[in-house]
């Protein structure tokens, strides 16, 4: 676009914090999506982030009412606005005097059109009239479309309106004397918007099902486009005769959806509550010199609406030029350079695409809604809604804007130092910051003042340490008045912040299964190729110290594998500085007092202790880290966590056969089998080296350290056999003993 950029760097040198975390981090890089958090007054976002003054922007008149839901233009330059809810239309003359042009006895006059005689026709709701106003009180009617909506109106080159209605969709044909007929039937329900191209055709567009129609001077009508929306709000044409389709969906699905009854009509006062609640709004239409608007298609708010911006070719391919899942778009405008200007909400804001579908942000307005556009010439009005006000663009930059950022969190209490900028044009524009804090997400009087301003770059940031800041810079153009706009300042935006230390968290501690043990993967994989190494910091900045770069290396997960004697831990931790982390690992038996080290300045998050080193018993590990590798050796933090009880047994169970005889055929013992730490887990027995079989205690559960059990074999022969006994607890660990019975 030939935008020269708009530039700001900021440099914040930090002080110290008790018990700072020592590499500060940054904000930076700020995209166009970034910069739209923030506010926009008289400034620019261009679609690569950059911030400029915008083209004048101003308000031009306030109505005093809610709405403005129509506007048109006659050959004089009085331009004519059409509100709700009071139904009244106002004329402003070249010079700014304001008159009260007519007073409807509708609520709404949604549509407007100038016609070949200079009269203004005003198509009002919900009784669906149109009214021919000569002058000044002077209105009589001039066509009743025995519909409940007129939506939207143009005129032809012999002085033919065309009026699109809603509750049957149907496009009226009205000649000069007022006589009117059926031009064409939609098979949607309204007719939102129309459009004239340089053939004499119509382009219409439709609501619930968003058509894009084509209309030939013999009513015939041909669909060029069934978008995936449910109401197509605007029509437009550019030099080249493409065709560009607001349109819009309230659910944010693309699916179909019948109006509701505030809009098939009932009740369409509705689209005043659904502006006041920053829901789906009114739709607007323009066609040059005429613009009007819609009632809303639904009660949803910005959180439920999607809307599309469509290129329909001469030759009739539809492209999408632009799409939000957020903001709704309700008009649209092509400008003498081929850019499409969009009038969008809420946060009323004017966004325009270029040819390549670059989206440049142009200014924000006071009010929720933009949602109608008119052009005259190289100026563009456009109307805002839940204040019914009218603002003008024109083609000459702004002597004054102002940008607020976003708020900008830094996850912990923060503290602030230098603040520093880059003017890409030194003594063409001054700029001065501002910056404010405070500790909640939502801007409160518990906020601090905006600073005093940082006239010139390097000075001392002084708001309070805080964890939210916000800053703000205010432009102002030095000398004389700029001709065209855009006029390009600063480039770039950069913040950098130190968080207070926060104290490190151990979350969780796993006790694997006895006899798994951790073994270290190999810093590079298999076949020789290295494992990616990250280059930068968590926001953004190249590892450059060695320290950075060390702690940038990222440790492979252990294997896990079979190992008697182990007993292997793993755990979870947790710095919301995002600083690097050691541990300390301590043990410590069941009837002990003190904490035993087993490492120190350990870095995984895993370890694995030789069992068979340690007593059988109850033992508890503690990890507790530090993040001391982060911050100055005499102010790191430490955090720590005790796991569960674990079992050391290493000894196996002891058995204890108690009694061994036979009766009959069949040999029946009974033994105990017994632990000093833990549970017994299994028992079994065998027939003179037979397969084992299972056997469940007397009590039917194994679950404690002793268990019971009586065993009767399957009959045997006569004769001597050796009953073999097993018993096993929870570690795997094994204790065997044999009975030798005779069989009679």
């Amino acid at each position: 676009m030939g935008y020269r950029g708009f530039a700001v760097l900021i440099f914040l040198l930090l002080p110290s914090l008790d018990a700072p975390a020592v590499t500060p981090r940054f904000w930076e890089n700020f995209t166009q999506a970034d910069l739209l958090e923030g506010s926009l007054d008289r400034m620019s976002i261009a679609p690569d982030g950059k911030l400029f003054l915008s083209p004048a922007f101003d308000m031009f008149f306030d109505t005093g009412q809610p709405y403005i839901f129509s506007m048109a233009r006659d050959r004089l330059g009085n331009l004519y606005v059409g509100t709700g809810d009071d139904g009244k239309v106002f004329r402003i003359d070249p010079q700014g005097e304001e008159t009260l042009y007519f007073q409807s006895e509708e609520i709404s006059v949604f549509a407007l059109a100038v016609g070949p005689d200079d009269s203004l026709y005003a198509g009002t709701s919900p009784d669906g009239k149109v009214y021919r106003v000569a002058g000044p009180g002077q209105a009589t009617v001039f066509f009743n479309s025995e519909e409940k909506y007129i939506w939207s109106m143009i005129f032809d080159d012999a002085g033919n309106l065309y009026i699109g209605t809603g509750g049957g969709g149907v496009v009226y044909k009205v000649d000069p004397g007022g006589a009117g007929s059926t031009f064409f039937a939609s098979s949607d329900m309204h007719v939102m918007c129309l459009a004239r191209d340089g053939n004499g055709n119509l382009v219409a567009g439709t609501s619930p099902a968003g058509l894009v129609i084509e209309i030939n001077p013999e009513g015939k009508g041909f669909t060029l486009m069934d978008t995936a929306m449910e109401e197509v709000r605007s029509v437009a044409f550019d030099s080249l005769g493409n065709v560009f389709a607001v349109a819009s969906s309230a659910s944010g699905t693309g699916t179909r959806a019948v109006l509701p009854e505030a809009v098939a009509g009932n009740n369409p006062a509705s689209s005043a509550a659904a502006l006041r609640t920053g829901s789906k709004t009114d739709s607007p239409v323009s066609d040059n010199a005429v613009s009007t608007v819609s009632a809303p298609g639904s009660g949803l708010g910005a959180e439920g609406i999607r809307s599309a911006v469509y290129a329909i070719s001469r030759d009739r391919g539809p492209e999408t030029v632009y799409e939000s899942g957020s903001r709704m778009v309700y008009d649209s405008v092509v400008r003498g350079d081929g850019s499409l200007l969009l009038a969008t909400g809420p946060k009323g804001r004017l966004l325009s695409i270029d040819g390549a579908g670059q989206v440049t942000v142009v200014t924000d307005a006071p009010e929720e809604h933009l949602t109608r556009l008119l052009q005259d010439g190289d100026t563009v009005y456009a109307a805002g809604s839940n204040q019914g006000r009218l603002y003008r663009l024109r083609n000459a930059a702004s002597g004054t804007g102002v940008f607020e950022s976003g708020i900008l969190d830094a996850k912990s209490t923060a503290s602030w130092g230098k603040i520093s900028w880059r003017v890409t044009e030194p003594g063409a524009a001054g700029i001065e910051f501002s910056t404010r804090t405070g500790n909640t997400d939502t801007i409160d009087n518990s906020w601090s003042e905006w600073s005093r301003p940082y006239a010139s770059s390097g000075q001392q940031i002084d708001s309070p340490k805080a964890r939210f800041l916000q800053w703000k810079a205010a432009v102002k153009l030095q000398g004389g008045p700029v001709a065209s706009a855009p006029f390009g300042l600063l480039d770039q935006v950069r913040i950098a912040y130190l968080q207070q230390n926060l104290r490190p968290r151990i979350t969780s501690i796993e006790v694997l299964p006895y006899g798994i043990e951790f073994q270290r993967q190999p810093s590079l994989a298999l076949g020789g190729t290295a494992l990616v190494v990250p280059t930068k910091t968590p926001d953004g900045r190249s590892l450059n110290s060695p320290r950075e770069r060390e702690s940038g290396i990222p440790k492979p997960d252990p294997r896990q594998v079979l190992q008697p004697g182990a007993q292997s831990f793993l755990w979870k931790a947790a710095d919301d500085n995002e600083d690097s982390l050691e541990y300390s690992l301590y043990f410590k038996g069941e009837s002990e007092t003190d904490w035993k080290l087993l490492e120190e300045k350990y870095s995984d998050t895993f370890y694995t202790l030789v069992a068979a080193s340690l007593p059988d018993g109850v033992y508890r590990l503690k990890v507790v880290a530090s993040d001391a590798p982060s911050n100055p050796f005499d102010d790191f933090l430490i955090g720590e966590l005790v796991s569960r009880p674990f079992v050391i047994a290493n000894a196996p169970p002891q058995i204890e056969i108690k009694a061994s005889e036979a009766r009959g055929a069949k040999v029946e013992v009974s033994f105990d089998a017994r632990v000093a730490v833990g549970i017994i887990a299994t028992a079994e027995f065998s027939v003179d080296g037979g397969g084992w079989n299972l056997v469940f205690p007397e009590d039917g559960i194994a679950d404690s350290d002793r268990e019971t059990y009586s065993v009767s074999t399957p009959v045997l022969s006569t004769g001597e056999h050796v009953i073999g006994i097993r018993a096993s607890d929870r570690d795997g660990n094994t204790g065997i003993a044999k009975a030798v019975v005779r069989v009679p």
